[in-house]
């Protein structure tokens, strides 16, 4: 009797978890309306022919014979946040209306940020909220809705068009993965522990009432985002995923195997992204991870279009015609094709081609370049070519030192052109690309600011070269002959070969003449610790030439005139903070930089600072500039403010509603839970 209770138990939990019991009828496999992928593949890209052929890929990886790829560690490229300038032509702040919008890298291709504007309203993402702001006329400004997250999710960023809002975010959705039965048949089935995966979710939000936002539509991807871009309306999401653990044990299906997404058009369940017969490849190699591409028009209304392929990608980049998807390969083991057997590691960059149509997504070809990527500003199409700014090494590594390379891929992403070994022994802090010409700094000691040659795919020249000290971590140019640099200055440390990073620099490079490019303006904000998310976030950095006008957050430190004064004491020493806020300045080519004023959102900063201690909330940080009008608008976790373009007069505020949480502090006494505080040392 408890025989049978056994094999009904086995049976019963197989037919759940679609194992197949050792000893037991094999069971029948679990029809999945999946309906064809909409993408295809190009020339040369091959597909699975079934699920078992697809898993047997997959189970090559769980092996773990020891071959590292980054495939199957899913590293970040280089540790590096995305970072540089995006070209004059793509910034949105100059696109014929009067008013500023994100900054992006390609023109005609948008980005996804926490805050968006059409001139009248501001839409922004703040604490998990959306906060709908009208501010036209300025000194009227209102708050019209406020808008609160569902608490399993975290909306970051998304995209306007009209009427439509599209919030882009993520989740952590649990589950149980059964694992494979043991031989011996008396066994019981054992569990995995509780886990689960990353899911990355995109509403479509009506907003024609500004004061009531309704959303109409929720489509959820298993994965994570490594990125998202808009074309036409079309808004493309790259995500990697991973196969589970046990795939070993389940029955070869588009359901234990490929990536799934949900739409709450279509129900309330999952259902795998492609069949296994879709998913393609390129060379295959063993790999538990997924590279999905799928496309959602920001109407709300369509089909979700998809394609998946065995691989990943950390850095995104899109044209209007393509899109690209790169990641960072070490090849410690002699399994696959070795670059070079000198090259540190084989470290390379793989790069994969998807062409885009109107939401439609095939998969090209993949290519392949030594080194390393820096951002997305690492890459850039032109003419069908791709060209890829890469790094080798490290600058640390004195018997092989980094070096830096310039690499043009034709359009079916094999090589062209190159130049390799520029700077050797440092590495590339930012990339500029515009039309015939790139700009690429780098940086150990000083800065060389190098012009590029591009006009001929097939011979890329260095034009010129300008060593100055600091370096520049942003670029975005000005016109056709010159260049605004955004990094920190350096102080030579005597005791070795580096440089101290010293306070913000903004810099004015004349690129006129092409073989000696000079530095035109200056200006120095503050001592080392001095910083802005405008190094980092290419967003954060607001420049129209029209209205003369740069700003960007500054978190600002500085060193007492006796520390200073000390020779002993210069050059580590980190300043004191003593403000965060906006520094907005008039920029032109006749007077350079000229400081407008600076404005903070910050209140009674002075009882905090009193102390030696910035007890204050990052809530208050700004995080934006735009503009609208003749108006000033920056935003922070709490508020929003408006100032007039001349004098920085304040013109209105917003202060966003403050949920209070409580708890029970033991004592029976509600006690309020403080914002987030963020104390900064001291000097002693």
């Amino acid at each position: 009797m408890l025989s049978d209770l056994l094999v009904k138990a086995l049976t019963s939990f197989a037919a759940a978890s679609m194992v197949a019991p050792i000893g037991l009828s094999p069971l029948p496999t679990v029809k999945v309306d999946i309906g064809r992928a909409s993408a295809s593949v190009g020339s040369g890209v091959g597909r699975f022919k079934n699920c078992s052929d697809l898993k047997s890929q997959v189970s090559k990886a769980q092996s773990n014979k020891g071959i590292y790829m980054l495939e199957d560690l899913a590293m970040p490229t280089a540790g590096v946040a995305q970072r540089s300038a995006a070209p004059l032509s793509a910034n949105s702040a100059e696109k014929g209306s009067d008013y500023s919008t994100t900054n992006i890298q390609v023109q005609g291709v948008d980005e996804a940020d926490l805050v968006k504007q059409d001139g009248n309203y501001v839409y922004h993402l703040t604490k998990n909220r959306l906060e709908i702001s009208k501010v036209q006329p300025a000194d009227k400004v209102v708050l019209i809705s406020d808008t609160k997250m569902d608490e399993n999710v975290q909306i970051n960023d998304m995209y306007l068009q009209g009427d439509r809002l599209m919030l882009i975010g993520s989740k952590w959705e649990a589950k149980i993965y059964p694992m494979a039965l043991r031989a011996n048949v008396k066994s019981m089935p054992s569990i995995m522990p509780w886990r689960g995966n990353s899911i990355t979710l995109a509403q479509v939000w009506n907003i024609a009432d500004r004061s009531k936002p309704k959303k109409i539509r929720t489509v959820e991807f298993d994965g994570s985002l490594a990125s998202s871009r808009m074309v036409d309306g079309q808004v493309y999401f790259v995500m990697n995923s991973w196969s589970p653990w046990d795939t070993l044990s389940l029955i070869p299906s588009e359901s234990n195997l490929v990536p799934a997404f949900k739409d709450s058009r279509a129900g309330n369940s999952f259902k795998p992204m492609a069949r296994c017969a879709d998913v393609a490849y390129f060379d295959p190699q063993p790999s538990r991870e997924y590279l999905a591409v799928a496309s959602l028009p920001i109407s709300g209304t369509g089909d979700i279009k998809r394609t998946v392929i065995l691989g990943s990608g950390q850095t995104i980049y899109s044209s209007t015609e393509n899109l690209y998807a790169a990641r960072q390969d070490y090849n410690y083991q002699p399994v696959r094709d070795s670059l070079d057997p000198n090259t540190q590691a084989n470290e390379r960059t793989v790069i994969y081609k998807f062409a885009l149509n109107k939401g439609a997504v095939k998969y090209q070809s993949k290519g392949t370049v030594p080194g390393r990527l820096l951002n997305q500003f690492s890459l850039d199409e032109f003419k069908g070519d791709l060209r890829v700014a890469t790094t080798i090494g490290w600058a640390w590594d004195h018997e092989n030192p980094s070096t830096n390379n310039l690499y043009v891929l034709g359009s079916d992403m094999k090589n062209r052109g190159k130049i390799e070994g520029i700077a050797p022994g440092e590495t590339i802090y930012s990339t500029r690309f515009a039309g015939n010409r790139g700009y690429m700094v780098t940086f150990k000691k000083v800065d060389p600011f190098f012009v590029l040659d591009l006009a001929n795919p097939d011979d890329p020249k260095i034009l010129g070269k300008l060593k100055i000290p600091g370096y520049s971590d942003y670029l975005h140019p000005m016109d056709d002959n010159h260049v605004i640099g955004v990094g920190k200055n350096a102080a030579d440390a005597a005791e070795s070969d580096f440089a101290w990073y010293q306070g913000m620099k903004l810099a004015v490079f004349d690129v006129t003449d092409v073989s000696h490019p000079k530095e035109m303006w200056k200006t120095e904000i503050g001592d080392r610790g001095t910083d802005s998310p405008a190094l980092h976030d290419h967003k954060a950095f607001l420049y129209s030439p029209t209205k003369q006008l740069l700003a960007l957050p500054i978190r600002l430190t500085e060193l007492p005139e006796e520390v200073k004064a000390d020779p002993d004491r210069q050059g580590s020493e980190y300043g004191d903070f003593t403000f965060q806020g906006a520094y907005v300045y008039r920029l032109t080519l006749d007077k350079g930089f000229e400081l407008i004023g600076r404005i903070t959102h910050h209140e009674n900063d002075q009882e905090f600072l009193k102390s030696g201690y910035y007890y204050g909330s990052y809530d208050d940080d700004v995080q934006r500039v735009l503009y609208s009008g003749d108006s000033l608008i920056t935003l922070s976790n709490d508020r929003l403010q408006v100032h007039g373009l001349g004098d920085l007069t304040k013109q209105g505020e917003v202060k966003y509603p403050i949920e209070q949480v409580l708890y029970d502090s033991g004592e029976g006494e509600p006690v309020r839970i403080l914002p987030t505080m963020a104390p900064m040392p001291n000097r002693k």
